[in-house]
């Protein structure tokens, strides 16, 4: 074997055997490969119940999986850097395209998915400057809360997409909607403390 072959087999061996490829992280990891199916649930044959439901339980695990990988993480003291960006990065790249599918099949208004579209850029613009500067931005208490009536939404705009214009919904979409903007100016004012102010 070639001296050059080697270290192409010494460094794929060390990516392979790292600190980053462990049990939380590949978890992290399937909440992004199942939003694809999710997607192609709903585009293949829209308002019909039985892949309507389908698609809504596969995205009930997917979200499940956000509690599930910080958990075994803490657990087994295998919490890493990588980790923490991925988390937030596949909750974005799970709940993004579903709802923008949501919205091309008319079950979601276009405002709502600008609003979530814009709270989700502007945070990861703002942990980008954090973590270039030593600020770390771990998730707060709104944005457990926003992220829990996402996945309240969006699960519920799946299985019954027929009952989107339905009061209950509408609230329960509204109330997404706002506890999203709130999040949003709620990490806003944190960057403003912990990163502007000090330049």
């Amino acid at each position: 074997m070639s001296q050059k072959s080697s270290g192409m087999a010494s460094a794929s061996k060390a990516f392979l055997s790292g600190p980053w490829l462990n049990a939380a992280n590949l978890i992290t990891l399937l909440r992004v490969l199942l939003a694809p199916p999710i997607v192609l649930l709903l585009l293949y044959r829209p308002h019909d119940v039985s892949y309507n439901v389908l698609a809504g339980v596969i995205f009930i695990i997917a979200a499940l999986t956000d509690k599930v990988d910080g958990y075994y993480a803490r657990k087994n003291d295998t919490v890493t850097r990588l980790g923490e960006f991925l988390d937030p990065l596949a909750d974005k790249l799970l709940i993004l395209p579903v709802m923008a599918t949501l919205w091309y099949l008319e079950v979601l208004a276009l405002w709502v998915l600008i609003v979530v579209l814009v709270r989700e850029v502007m945070v990861s613009v703002i942990r980008v400057i954090g973590a270039k500067r030593g600020v770390s931005f771990p998730a707060t208490w709104s944005g457990k809360i926003k992220m829990f009536s996402q996945i309240i939404a969006v699960s519920v705009l799946i299985i019954f997409p027929a009952s989107s214009s339905d009061l209950v919904v509408q609230i329960i979409v509204y109330m997404m909607a706002v506890m999203t903007a709130y999040s949003g100016i709620d990490y806003l004012v944190r960057a403003r403390r912990e990163i502007f102010n000090r330049i």
